[in-house]
């Protein structure tokens, strides 16, 4: 049997998990296939290819001469940039594209516009059998996850999910290190492993979330997998610290690890076992992701003394009415207040809240409401702040064209600008703000960015006691806040420098200050 030549291309990740899954499931099956690893997350300065950049991918592609293209197209802030490629490469090779990931899981028949298949939902067990079908020649049509067009009739045809794999360590870790893998960077197209020299790396222990926020894809994706198998599933803790050993081997520079599942598994037991198993095995810092409502005492102080670093809690707003009626999140004032409280008796040495603000549902009454709940929260902390992306295929989406806050024509022209536009209409902190909001927004904003410094939390009362209109404070507002960005950004580069350097070891819980918490 010859077996087919897969290229699978990921765009804006380096790391990309995915895509690596994918890799190591056809090497599992005896494929080879060849990885494309399309420009690296860049936040805010992110670009589309140049012309140049897309005819080296062309020329690679020719020369690597496949049989089947694969293009994860995970958001749709790049979606044109996945049409354009997929567009590049059919003429440059005149073999077949096939999508995957959340969006022609979420819309196939939109996706097979541009494409000649598409694979839905989690793909690593449908790419190995669609692959053995097609290297023997036999009928592919009913393969599970796929969806494609009839030749004869030009009609869609969308196949039902299989199944969930419920045994997560039964598929081999994600394909890192050496082999037929190319990146593109600063217009060149480089051969190797993209991590090779990078000094932290990126693991899921789980996969699903439990919960529906409007504004994330996983609400949908439960829904297409109901009756398919339990949605959030758990890798045994020998499994994880199996894949971490491996990257040491591969990554001889690593020093940090970042967990980047929905909610870093909230099992007393499973936490109880990694934690200790972590702590003696590995002992490197690891950040991981939480929720308010998964914030045990015990298991946080389990976690740092094993070596937890940082860790992101999603708050999502300070407003009650902004967390229930639009971002489907019930957790109370008082909840999130008692997490903060665990958080900082357990001597986390960075908390970072994660704040969406900067959408067309919030009004001034709610954006006081959130400065109120950070000036509550126990310090140190940061904050994490970003718009909000109205998503094709979420909840938040249907309710802003419901409420008459967007129509769809102009939801479609925010998506339509320059990439590297979009990235900062969402990344807006990270430059200071106050260019394109409203006065009154802006106010706030910069009130709420400030609350996280302790410094900052006295400007703030100062800044909300007199009559003096918010107007007339903004351009002070706006600099101090330039300011203490600047100042943020220089302590987190000290402390990614110490990190680096010193490649510390944490087997004792650290309650040193955060970066620009003070």
């Amino acid at each position: 049997m010859r077996r087919i030549k897969p290229l699978l291309i990921g765009l804006y990740d380096y790391n990309h998990l995915g895509l690596r899954y994918l890799s190591s499931r056809l090497k599992s099956g005896g494929y080879e296939p060849g990885l494309f690893f399309v420009k690296g997350f860049a936040g805010h300065k992110t670009r589309e290819p140049s012309p140049s950049e897309y005819r080296l991918l062309a020329a690679k592609a020719q020369e690597l001469a496949p049989d089947l293209i694969g293009l994860s197209v995970m958001s749709s802030l790049y979606l044109q940039v996945a049409v354009d490629l997929t567009r590049i490469l059919r003429e440059a090779t005149g073999v077949p594209v096939l999508w995957g990931g959340v969006h022609p899981t979420l819309f196939p028949e939109e996706s097979l516009k541009c494409a000649d298949f598409v694979l839905r939902g989690e793909g690593e067990d449908a790419l190995l059998e669609f692959c053995d079908l097609l290297s023997t020649g036999r009928d592919w049509r009913k393969v599970p996850n796929l969806c494609y067009r009839e030749e004869q009739t030009g009609e869609t045809r969308v196949n039902p999910l299989r199944p969930l794999r419920q045994d997560l360590d039964g598929l081999p870790f994600p394909d890192l290190g050496p082999g037929n893998k190319y990146y593109l960077a600063g217009n060149r197209l480089l051969a190797g492993e993209p991590l090779a020299g990078r000094y932290s790396y990126e693991l899921i222990g789980s996969r699903g979330c439990p919960y529906r926020c409007s504004f994330c894809c996983n609400a949908a994706l439960r829904d297409l997998y109901r009756g398919k198998g339990k949605y959030l599933r758990l890798r045994s803790v020998e499994n994880v610290i199996a894949e971490i050993k491996q990257a040491r081997e591969n990554l001889p520079r690593l020093r940090f690890l970042r967990f980047w599942d929905e909610i870093f598994p909230a099992k007393k037991e499973w936490v109880e076992e990694f934690a200790c198993r972590y702590r003696e095995e590995v002992g490197l810092p690891f950040e991981i992701w939480g929720h308010p409502n998964h914030l045990e005492e015990e298991s946080i102080k389990r976690l740092v003394g094993a070596g937890l670093e940082k860790i992101v809690v999603g708050i999502q707003s300070g407003s009650p009415r902004v967390r229930k009626e639009i971002f489907n999140r019930q957790e109370s004032q008082e909840q999130i207040l008692a997490g903060g409280k665990i958080l900082a008796a357990a001597g986390v040495p960075v908390v970072v809240y994660d704040l969406i603000l900067d959408h067309p549902f919030e009004t001034a009454g709610d954006l006081r409401e959130t400065l109120e709940l950070c000036l509550n929260m126990p310090k140190p902390f940061r904050l994490q702040l970003h718009g909000l992306s109205l998503l094709p295929g979420t909840a938040v989406r249907r309710l802003a064209v419901e409420k008459g806050t967007r129509t769809p024509a102009e939801i479609e022209a925010e998506f339509r600008r320059p990439l590297t536009e979009q990235y900062r209409s969402i990344h807006w902190w990270r430059r200071g703000r106050g260019t394109r909001a409203q006065p009154w927004k802006a106010y706030w904003y910069s009130l709420i960015y400030l609350s996280q410094f302790r410094l900052g939390e006295r400007i703030v009362r100062r800044a909300l006691k007199g009559e003096e209109k918010p107007r007339k404070k903004l351009g002070v507002l706006l600099g101090l806040q330039r300011l203490f960005n600047c100042y943020l950004f220089w302590r987190l580069g000290i402390g990614r420098l110490k990190l680096i350097v010193g490649g510390r070891s944490r087997t004792q819980p650290n309650t040193s200050q955060i970066p620009g918490s003070s």
